[in-house]
Protein backbone atom coordinates (compact mmCIF):
# COMPACT_ATOMS: atom_id res chain seq x y z
CA UNK A 1 0.00 0.00 0.00
CA UNK A 2 1.35 3.87 -0.82
CA UNK A 3 0.03 6.64 0.83
CA UNK A 4 -0.57 9.03 -0.18
CA UNK A 5 -1.51 8.65 -3.80
CA UNK A 6 -2.51 12.51 -4.43
CA UNK A 7 0.42 15.24 -3.44
CA UNK A 8 -0.90 18.59 -4.48
CA UNK A 9 1.87 21.61 -3.60
CA UNK A 10 2.91 25.05 -4.78
CA UNK A 11 6.39 25.76 -5.38
CA UNK A 12 8.42 28.94 -6.39
CA UNK A 13 11.10 28.85 -9.04
CA UNK A 14 14.44 27.43 -8.03
CA UNK A 15 12.69 26.45 -4.71
CA UNK A 16 12.53 22.92 -3.20
CA UNK A 17 10.20 21.26 -0.97
CA UNK A 18 9.48 17.62 0.28
CA UNK A 19 6.90 15.33 0.77
CA UNK A 20 6.62 12.16 2.79
CA UNK A 21 5.28 9.04 1.33
CA UNK A 22 4.54 5.93 3.06
CA UNK A 23 5.01 2.17 1.92
CA UNK A 24 3.69 -0.58 3.93
CA UNK A 25 4.66 -4.07 3.19
CA UNK A 26 1.07 -6.10 3.70
CA UNK A 27 1.91 -9.26 2.78
CA UNK A 28 3.33 -11.75 5.01
CA UNK A 29 6.91 -12.06 3.23
CA UNK A 30 9.60 -9.38 2.37
CA UNK A 31 9.06 -7.09 -0.51
CA UNK A 32 11.91 -5.50 -2.55
CA UNK A 33 10.23 -2.32 -3.68
CA UNK A 34 11.99 -0.22 -7.01
CA UNK A 35 10.87 3.27 -6.80
CA UNK A 36 10.93 5.68 -10.19
CA UNK A 37 8.99 8.45 -11.86
CA UNK A 38 6.86 8.83 -15.17
CA UNK A 39 5.28 11.62 -16.59
CA UNK A 40 1.58 11.24 -16.74
CA UNK A 41 -1.51 12.51 -19.29
CA UNK A 42 -5.55 12.21 -18.42
CA UNK A 43 -7.81 11.12 -21.34
CA UNK A 44 -10.64 12.56 -21.93
CA UNK A 45 -12.97 9.48 -20.61
CA UNK A 46 -10.56 10.00 -17.40
CA UNK A 47 -8.01 7.45 -18.00
CA UNK A 48 -4.57 7.86 -16.78
CA UNK A 49 -1.78 7.52 -19.41
CA UNK A 50 1.63 7.07 -18.14
CA UNK A 51 5.30 7.70 -20.18
CA UNK A 52 8.86 8.04 -20.19
CA UNK A 53 9.98 11.28 -18.21
CA UNK A 54 10.05 14.14 -20.70
CA UNK A 55 7.63 12.79 -22.80
CA UNK A 56 4.62 15.69 -21.57
CA UNK A 57 5.22 19.21 -21.60
CA UNK A 58 4.32 20.04 -18.71
CA UNK A 59 6.50 17.20 -16.84
CA UNK A 60 7.78 17.63 -13.43
CA UNK A 61 9.15 13.74 -13.40
CA UNK A 62 12.57 14.63 -13.47
CA UNK A 63 11.87 17.32 -10.37
CA UNK A 64 11.99 14.62 -8.34
CA UNK A 65 14.40 12.74 -6.42
CA UNK A 66 15.00 9.79 -3.62
CA UNK A 67 17.99 9.11 -1.36
CA UNK A 68 17.11 5.46 -2.00
CA UNK A 69 15.49 3.57 -5.21
CA UNK A 70 15.50 0.43 -4.12
CA UNK A 71 14.78 -0.96 -0.82
CA UNK A 72 13.34 -4.23 1.38
CA UNK A 73 10.45 -3.64 3.71
CA UNK A 74 9.40 -6.54 5.90
CA UNK A 75 6.47 -8.09 6.50
CA UNK A 76 3.61 -6.12 8.13
CA UNK A 77 6.26 -2.71 8.36
CA UNK A 78 5.76 0.24 6.51
CA UNK A 79 8.71 2.64 5.21
CA UNK A 80 8.62 6.26 5.03
CA UNK A 81 10.25 7.43 2.21
CA UNK A 82 11.02 11.15 1.53
CA UNK A 83 10.66 12.47 -1.77
CA UNK A 84 12.47 16.16 -2.57
CA UNK A 85 10.85 18.50 -4.92
CA UNK A 86 13.60 20.46 -7.22
CA UNK A 87 12.12 23.11 -9.25
CA UNK A 88 14.11 24.88 -12.36
CA UNK A 89 14.59 28.11 -11.71
CA UNK A 90 13.67 28.57 -15.37
CA UNK A 91 10.31 27.37 -15.92
CA UNK A 92 6.75 28.31 -16.80
CA UNK A 93 4.27 29.03 -14.22
CA UNK A 94 1.57 26.99 -14.34
CA UNK A 95 0.96 23.03 -13.67
CA UNK A 96 3.88 20.57 -13.65
CA UNK A 97 2.86 16.67 -13.24
CA UNK A 98 4.85 13.32 -12.25
CA UNK A 99 3.76 10.09 -11.21
CA UNK A 100 6.15 8.06 -8.71
CA UNK A 101 5.79 4.59 -8.62
CA UNK A 102 6.49 1.83 -6.35
CA UNK A 103 6.76 -1.42 -7.69
CA UNK A 104 7.35 -4.47 -5.97
CA UNK A 105 10.05 -6.64 -7.61
CA UNK A 106 9.34 -10.69 -7.87
CA UNK A 107 11.36 -13.21 -6.33
CA UNK A 108 14.42 -15.04 -8.50
CA UNK A 109 13.30 -18.42 -7.10
CA UNK A 110 13.55 -21.05 -9.67
CA UNK A 111 9.90 -22.80 -10.10
CA UNK A 112 7.98 -20.18 -8.22
CA UNK A 113 5.54 -18.00 -10.36
CA UNK A 114 5.60 -14.56 -9.16
CA UNK A 115 3.51 -11.11 -9.65
CA UNK A 116 4.68 -7.63 -10.01
CA UNK A 117 2.48 -5.07 -8.19
CA UNK A 118 3.33 -1.18 -9.06
CA UNK A 119 1.40 1.94 -6.96
CA UNK A 120 1.58 5.05 -8.51
CA UNK A 121 1.65 8.54 -6.05
CA UNK A 122 0.66 11.06 -8.41
CA UNK A 123 1.98 14.73 -7.79
CA UNK A 124 -0.04 17.80 -8.72
CA UNK A 125 2.49 20.71 -8.76
CA UNK A 126 2.08 24.54 -9.13
CA UNK A 127 4.61 26.94 -9.98
CA UNK A 128 4.25 30.09 -8.97
CA UNK A 129 4.24 33.26 -10.89
CA UNK A 130 5.72 36.69 -10.37
CA UNK A 131 2.16 37.98 -10.86
CA UNK A 132 -1.11 36.55 -10.00
CA UNK A 133 -1.94 36.94 -13.92
CA UNK A 134 0.53 34.16 -14.73
CA UNK A 135 -1.89 31.70 -13.34
CA UNK A 136 -5.30 31.08 -14.76
CA UNK A 137 -7.74 28.56 -14.02
CA UNK A 138 -10.72 28.83 -16.74
CA UNK A 139 -12.77 25.94 -18.23
CA UNK A 140 -15.52 25.71 -20.93
CA UNK A 141 -18.32 23.94 -22.22
CA UNK A 142 -16.57 22.59 -25.57
CA UNK A 143 -20.36 20.36 -26.22
CA UNK A 144 -22.85 18.46 -24.72
CA UNK A 145 -23.46 14.90 -25.35
CA UNK A 146 -27.10 14.72 -25.72
CA UNK A 147 -29.37 12.66 -28.24
CA UNK A 148 -31.04 14.15 -30.46
CA UNK A 149 -33.89 11.90 -30.61
CA UNK A 150 -33.56 8.83 -27.78
CA UNK A 151 -35.30 6.09 -28.62
CA UNK A 152 -35.16 4.23 -25.10
CA UNK A 153 -35.10 5.01 -21.71
CA UNK A 154 -31.98 5.58 -19.90
CA UNK A 155 -30.58 7.90 -22.06
CA UNK A 156 -27.04 9.51 -21.75
CA UNK A 157 -26.39 12.56 -21.10
CA UNK A 158 -22.40 14.54 -20.31
CA UNK A 159 -20.80 17.56 -21.41
CA UNK A 160 -17.04 17.96 -22.64
CA UNK A 161 -14.89 20.22 -20.77
CA UNK A 162 -11.92 22.30 -22.01
CA UNK A 163 -9.49 23.87 -20.05
CA UNK A 164 -8.48 26.65 -20.88
CA UNK A 165 -6.14 27.78 -18.21
CA UNK A 166 -2.30 26.77 -17.23
CA UNK A 167 -3.23 24.72 -13.89
CA UNK A 168 -5.38 21.58 -13.28
CA UNK A 169 -9.03 21.92 -12.20
CA UNK A 170 -11.13 19.60 -11.04
CA UNK A 171 -14.73 20.09 -12.80
CA UNK A 172 -18.16 19.01 -11.60
CA UNK A 173 -21.24 18.97 -13.48
CA UNK A 174 -24.90 18.50 -13.01
CA UNK A 175 -27.46 18.14 -15.83
CA UNK A 176 -31.24 19.94 -15.07
CA UNK A 177 -34.09 18.85 -16.80
CA UNK A 178 -37.70 20.73 -18.11
CA UNK A 179 -39.98 18.18 -19.95
CA UNK A 180 -43.17 19.25 -21.98
CA UNK A 181 -45.40 17.55 -20.05
CA UNK A 182 -44.22 19.57 -17.18
CA UNK A 183 -41.97 17.47 -15.37
CA UNK A 184 -38.43 18.41 -13.54
CA UNK A 185 -35.49 15.86 -12.96
CA UNK A 186 -31.72 16.33 -12.36
CA UNK A 187 -28.84 14.43 -12.86
CA UNK A 188 -25.36 14.16 -10.77
CA UNK A 189 -22.59 14.11 -14.15
CA UNK A 190 -19.83 13.14 -11.44
CA UNK A 191 -16.29 15.44 -11.37
CA UNK A 192 -12.59 14.85 -12.74
CA UNK A 193 -9.83 16.51 -13.08
CA UNK A 194 -8.34 18.30 -16.34
CA UNK A 195 -4.74 18.90 -16.97
CA UNK A 196 -3.96 22.43 -18.68
CA UNK A 197 -5.33 22.14 -22.18
CA UNK A 198 -6.81 19.25 -22.12
CA UNK A 199 -10.70 17.70 -22.70
CA UNK A 200 -12.38 15.91 -20.44
CA UNK A 201 -16.08 14.02 -20.56
CA UNK A 202 -18.75 14.27 -17.20
CA UNK A 203 -21.49 11.82 -18.22
CA UNK A 204 -23.99 9.61 -16.84
CA UNK A 205 -27.72 7.67 -17.46
CA UNK A 206 -30.47 9.48 -16.57
CA UNK A 207 -33.22 6.45 -15.11
CA UNK A 208 -35.84 9.13 -15.07
CA UNK A 209 -36.20 10.39 -18.63
CA UNK A 210 -40.23 10.09 -19.73
CA UNK A 211 -41.49 7.59 -21.79
CA UNK A 212 -42.20 10.35 -24.88
CA UNK A 213 -41.83 13.96 -25.43
CA UNK A 214 -39.36 16.85 -25.79
CA UNK A 215 -37.01 17.30 -23.33
CA UNK A 216 -34.57 20.63 -22.19
CA UNK A 217 -31.53 19.99 -20.59
CA UNK A 218 -29.21 22.51 -18.76
CA UNK A 219 -26.11 21.21 -17.92
CA UNK A 220 -24.08 23.31 -15.50
CA UNK A 221 -20.12 23.14 -14.66
CA UNK A 222 -18.28 24.64 -11.65
CA UNK A 223 -14.60 24.78 -10.62
CA UNK A 224 -12.77 26.52 -8.51
CA UNK A 225 -10.20 29.65 -9.97
CA UNK A 226 -7.00 30.99 -9.29
CA UNK A 227 -8.80 33.07 -6.77
CA UNK A 228 -10.39 30.11 -5.29
CA UNK A 229 -13.60 31.30 -6.42
CA UNK A 230 -16.01 28.82 -7.54
CA UNK A 231 -17.49 29.64 -11.25
CA UNK A 232 -20.31 28.19 -12.68
CA UNK A 233 -20.66 28.07 -16.50
CA UNK A 234 -23.70 26.47 -18.44
CA UNK A 235 -25.37 25.71 -21.88
CA UNK A 236 -28.72 24.34 -23.02
CA UNK A 237 -29.91 22.05 -25.65
CA UNK A 238 -32.94 19.62 -26.46
CA UNK A 239 -34.11 16.83 -27.65
CA UNK A 240 -36.86 14.23 -27.95
CA UNK A 241 -37.87 10.59 -26.53
CA UNK A 242 -39.22 8.70 -28.71
CA UNK A 243 -39.91 5.03 -28.24
CA UNK A 244 -38.99 3.67 -31.37
CA UNK A 245 -40.11 0.13 -31.16
CA UNK A 246 -43.89 1.19 -29.67
CA UNK A 247 -43.95 3.38 -33.33
CA UNK A 248 -42.36 0.64 -35.22
CA UNK A 249 -45.16 -1.98 -33.63
CA UNK A 250 -48.13 0.73 -34.31
CA UNK A 251 -46.86 1.30 -38.25
CA UNK A 252 -46.65 -2.09 -38.86
CA UNK A 253 -50.40 -2.71 -37.00
CA UNK A 254 -51.76 -0.15 -39.26
CA UNK A 255 -50.45 -1.38 -42.13
CA UNK A 256 -51.72 -4.66 -41.55
CA UNK A 257 -55.46 -3.24 -40.28
CA UNK A 258 -56.02 -0.14 -42.46
CA UNK A 259 -55.20 -2.39 -46.13
CA UNK A 260 -58.08 -4.98 -44.47
CA UNK A 261 -60.67 -2.22 -43.49
CA UNK A 262 -60.28 -0.61 -46.71
CA UNK A 263 -60.88 -4.52 -48.47
CA UNK A 264 -64.20 -5.07 -45.82
CA UNK A 265 -65.45 -1.56 -46.63
CA UNK A 266 -65.41 -2.56 -50.63
CA UNK A 267 -66.74 -5.68 -49.74
CA UNK A 268 -69.63 -4.45 -47.74
CA UNK A 269 -70.44 -1.20 -50.43
CA UNK A 270 -70.31 -4.28 -53.23
CA UNK A 271 -72.57 -6.29 -51.03
CA UNK A 272 -75.23 -3.34 -50.25
CA UNK A 273 -75.08 -2.36 -54.20
CA UNK A 274 -75.95 -5.75 -55.23
CA UNK A 275 -78.79 -5.92 -52.77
Amino acid sequence: MVWPTWVELTVNRGEQAGKMINVQNQGSEPVRVMAYTRDFSISREGNFVFSEPGHESYSASRWLSLEETDFEIAPGESREVEVSISAPTEVEPGGHYAALFFESVPSSDQGAVSISTRIPSLFYLTVSGATEAEITANAEISSLLLPGFAGKRPVEAGVVVHNLGNVHLTVAARAYFNGSWGGHSELDLGQMVILPDAEGILKAEWQEAPFLGKVKANVVIGYLDQKGELVNKSQTAEFWVVPWSLIGIILVVMGVMVPAIVIVSKRYRLRMERK
